[in-house]
């Protein structure tokens, strides 16, 4: 690799976890004389902020989402310009707890090679990948790791994070590690055993988790979760008492859950039961086409998979899409806002937010 003379570190980041990676990364660079720009994703200009230098590095930190990067960051890879000879580093996070003495540690899987492969075709020279453990952050259905927990998956992380630093910049390249052969692994496993499963969770990302969300009697309207969620996918409704509404480009990246000022927003895992219970009902559409199949002569003849779907998105995904205006607008009575916000988990699985990590430096203004 050429000798860098400048780095370009974005960063996608919820709850600070990516962002801490990044952050170590710029301080890295600088460490070694070596000037580093640390940008959010959602502030970027990569056609401005990568210039045509055999000497730039561009960076990427990002949480890694059921094996994949989100589709935000993969819809950023793809409009990244082309700049031959450019070097790319990928540093996904994953998430991890310790159980007593023993870390679990999280699998970034394809979200550790994917971005190198795009960018790949644009020209740039994929120099690395180093997956992180990070504390777990989806408070929205487990309890947040204690802070003492927190800080020693965070610190683990570090000293991981300074050995392959010393490694990259003294040789160039960051490919041979044990680290990235566990994550070619598990995305051979994945691909053979579940070939669809992370292109599956995109959708469940997009058009289930961020469905679940709604902002519970505590809730003031004070709109902060609007103005910072990165994916812009939250606007306020109302105009006596705005509340907050997700629409179908939410990556249940869990910040408005988390940097909440009045800890007003949760997740209805009721509502998640019935909305599962919803798909299994309509998933029952296959059957009863079927059993129509062996009834009505000739319809056995267009019977199949595409066929089932039709009927499925005909019917199944109109109504799906229906039910979230529904759980919104019973969200705004206060009966039920109230029953909701008594059974939400939220009320006892407390906020993550990455070490030393405020909303400012997420949302870089």
């Amino acid at each position: 690799m050429p000798k860098l003379s400048r780095s370009t570190v974005y960063f996608a980041s919820g709850t600070g976890n990516s962002y801490l990676v990044a952050s170590w990364f710029r301080d890295a660079c600088e460490a070694r004389g070596i000037p580093a720009a640390l940008i959010p994703m959602t502030r970027a200009d990569p056609v401005g902020d990568i210039v045509f230098s055999a000497g730039e590095l561009v960076a990427l930190a990002f949480p890694t989402h059921g094996g994949l990067p989100p589709w935000s960051v993969i819809k950023f890879l793809l409009r990244m310009p082309r700049r031959r000879g450019t070097s790319f580093l990928c540093l996904p996070t994953r998430g991890s707890l310790y159980i007593g003495p023993v870390l679990v540690p999280g699998a970034a899987i394809l979200a550790s090679f994917l971005p190198s492969i795009l960018l790949l075709f644009k020209g740039f020279r994929p120099v690395g990948a180093a997956s992180f453990d990070m504390p777990v952050n989806m408070t929205s259905v487990h309890p947040m790791l204690t802070s003492r927990h927190a800080a020693r998956v965070t610190a683990r992380a570090k000293r991981k994070f300074d050995r392959y630093a010393e490694r990259f910049f003294c040789s160039g390249s960051l490919w041979l590690t044990r680290n990235n052969l566990y994550e070619a692994v598990w995305s051979f496993l994945l691909l053979y055993f579940f070939p669809l499963f992370p292109l599956l969770y995109l959708v469940v990302g997009r058009f289930f988790m961020g469905k679940i969300m709604f902002a519970t009697t505590r809730c003031t309207g004070c709109g902060t979760c609007s103005v910072s969620c990165p994916a812009g996918a939250l606007v306020m409704k109302g105009k006596k008492r705005p509340r907050p509404y997700w629409r179908y480009n939410c990556e249940h990246c869990l910040r408005c859950l988390n940097f909440c000022p009045h800890r007003a927003v949760g997740a209805s895992l009721p509502w998640a039961a019935f909305l599962w219970w919803f798909g299994v009902a309509a998933a029952a559409g296959a059957a009863v086409f079927a059993r129509l199949a062996t009834l009505v002569p000739g319809l056995e003849s267009v019977r199949g998979y595409w066929t089932v779907e039709l009927v499925n998105s005909v019917v199944y995904y109109p109504v799906f899409i229906a039910a979230y205006f529904l759980f919104y607008y019973l969200t705004r009575w206060k009966p039920m806002n109230t029953l909701l916000s008594r059974t939400c988990p939220s009320f006892f699985l407390g906020q993550y937010r990455a070490p030393e990590t405020s909303l400012k430096d997420l949302t870089g203004s």
